[in-house]
């Protein structure tokens, strides 16, 4: 299935920013939304395991993924992909002047594994919306004789 997307006027950052102030970009058009319950029951359904044991295990998965994360360890979790912090800060002169308050707040950076990352290449796009008018044809009624 196509992902959508639509086309949207935003403040060119290019080059030609003062020739061409702003260019049109696709932005993607989210379908339904799925919520945990539902994703649950469809894991559930498909693996033979019941639900209330899927939800015990990714709730426990979240536990020990936190748990490495703030050892600072890359955690690998099979196919899905892998996870780890990663963090920036503000930068000093001199070592003497590094607090550790000039840490900004870490990321969870997250790496796809191969399985989502073959899906992602073979992803084709379908646009929605109508293309831009004519400014003299605004009116889209049909014309009665």
């Amino acid at each position: 299935m196509a992902m959508k997307f639509k086309l949207v006027s935003r403040k060119n950052l290019g080059e030609d920013q003062e020739e061409i102030p702003q260019k049109k970009y696709a932005q993607m058009v989210c379908g339904d939304y799925v919520s945990f319950d539902e994703f649950v029951e469809e894991v559930a359904d498909s693996s033979g395991v019941g639900s209330a044991s899927v939800k015990a295990v990714i709730d426990r998965m979240v536990v020990v993924l936190v748990r490495h994360l703030q050892h600072s360890r890359r955690v690998q979790v099979g196919e899905l992909g892998h996870f780890r912090y990663n963090f920036g800060s503000e930068g000093v002169l001199n070592e003497k002047d590094f607090t550790t308050s000039m840490i900004r707040e870490p990321k969870v950076r997250f790496y796809p594994g191969k399985a989502l990352r073959v899906a992602k290449g073979r992803t084709s796009f379908e646009r929605i919306g109508s293309v831009e008018k004519e400014e003299d044809d605004d009116d889209d009624r049909p014309v009665i004789e």
